[in-house]
């Protein structure tokens, strides 16, 4: 599995007290986009779910048989070595079946990886995840093939496939007007939107760039923020 990548915040920290620095952008790339696609930041844990082809090494090409039984799905959490609670595991086990990805991905090469990042949410999992809705799911937030990260239309196709959702897509936005959207404390649209408890906050937003664009190290070109960066 590829370890989904580290989001940088929007600001700069005090090194002593680690608040955000409104002052002092985290990276003068930010500054150059007019706007953000942002979405729901949930208070769950990161799962990651890979499915791909095996074949034997050096073979040519793949026996039908071999072909037939090689397909697998693995489940993990942000690391192969986190540790995530067995009713989540099994619940994931149930919804990224075999069979869905051999439907949403039928034309898939052998050797191709398709990995999906998700958010694992619910009771028991974090601090108050019972207010979003009454059981445990999962919303997926990004989906790599092979070398190729998908664009958010793309994304909700591929979940839409899957019987999940994504994280709720919130506006196209500028810097100051997402910095304002969290200081205003707004409500979790996760929350609403699954039943859960409607005094639920959003625990913060993350904004990309449509289309993708990457940084001189071949990142890509992401920050987050959340309320607890202005002591909500």
């Amino acid at each position: 599995m590829e370890e989904y990548p580290k989001i940088e915040t929007l600001f700069d920290r005090d090194p002593k007290t680690f608040k955000v620095l409104e002052d002092k952008i985290r990276l003068p790339e930010f500054l150059m986009v007019q706007k953000w696609r942002i979405t729901e930041k949930i208070d769950g844990t990161n799962v990651c779910i890979c499915y791909k082809t095996l074949w034997e090494h050096g073979a040519d090409q793949f026996a039908e048989s071999f072909f037939d039984k090689g397909r697998i799905v693995d489940i993990n959490g942000r690391t192969e070595n986190a540790q995530m609670p067995t009713f989540l595991t099994n619940q994931l086990q149930r919804t990224f079946t075999i069979e869905k990805f051999q439907i949403a991905f039928p034309d898939l090469k052998p050797g191709i990886t398709v990995t999906l990042y998700a958010e694992g949410y619910g009771p028991k999992i974090q601090k108050g995840g019972g207010n979003y809705r009454n059981d445990v799911s999962c919303r997926i937030f990004d989906v790599k093939i092979d070398k190729w990260w998908l664009e958010p239309d793309n994304i909700e196709s591929v979940a839409e496939k899957m019987g999940v959702k994504t994280v709720p897509s919130l506006n196209d936005v500028t810097i100051e007007q997402a910095v304002q959207l969290i200081k205003s404390n707004p409500f979790s649209q996760v929350a609403l939107q699954d039943g859960g408890n409607p005094d639920t906050r959003m625990e913060g937003i993350v904004a990309r760039t449509v289309p993708l664009l990457l940084r001189r190290n071949g990142e890509r070109l992401m920050w987050k923020l959340k309320r607890r960066d202005f002591n909500l």
